[in-house]
């Protein structure tokens, strides 16, 4: 079964994710999970997958089904173990957050065509309802766009948040500009 980032086997009340970096090939039977590391073939390619490989997996016990047990939060931490962050007198800094778990902040980049910055956000956990951004500086325009970053519906926003209704699994794409 293909995944990305993890995998999981719960009960009702406890499970376990099976997260990596790098690896998208999962299978279960008769309660094993398991992950598939290197499959190499040798047709058409015979030298294919030969030479070093690297990457990380972990386990990550957790009470609840995958969605309480913030699973895909987890595999994010794994993914992107970093997060720059500013502190000093006026206390933390964060450039973008969301106000739901269920929804995951993916992509943070420069427009394509414009000065403005992209970020792409999703609903993880099959649920619908308003999302809310929040934004470290003030905003000064905010654009929902496609997948191709042309813009399509003008956002309203309010100093340096703004809000948008999000569906099951949807992916959502804005261009945001700063004051």
């Amino acid at each position: 079964m293909p995944a990305q980032k993890w995998a999981d086997l719960s009960e009702g009340d406890y499970g376990v994710s099976l997260l990596n970096d790098c690896k998208y090939g999962y299978d279960i039977k008769e309660n094993v999970l398991r992950l598939t590391l290197i499959k190499s073939a040798i047709d058409p390619d015979p030298n294919s997958d030969i030479g070093f490989h690297s990457f990380y997996y972990s386990l990550y016990p957790h009470e609840g089904n995958w969605q309480q047990g913030r699973s895909v939060q987890a595999a994010y931490e794994l993914n992107y173990p970093l997060i720059p962050k500013l502190t000093g007198e006026y206390g933390d800094f964060s450039f973008a957050k969301v106000n739901r778990e269920n929804v995951i902040i993916e992509t943070v980049k420069k427009a394509e065509d414009s000065d403005g910055i992209v970020v792409r956000i999703y609903e993880a956990f099959n649920q619908r309802g308003e999302v809310e951004l929040e934004f470290g500086y003030q905003l000064k325009n905010v654009t929902e766009c496609n997948l191709l970053e042309d813009p399509e519906i003008s956002v309203e926003f309010a100093g340096n948040k703004f809000r948008s209704e999000i569906k099951p699994y949807e992916i959502k794409t804005f261009v945001v500009e700063f004051e």
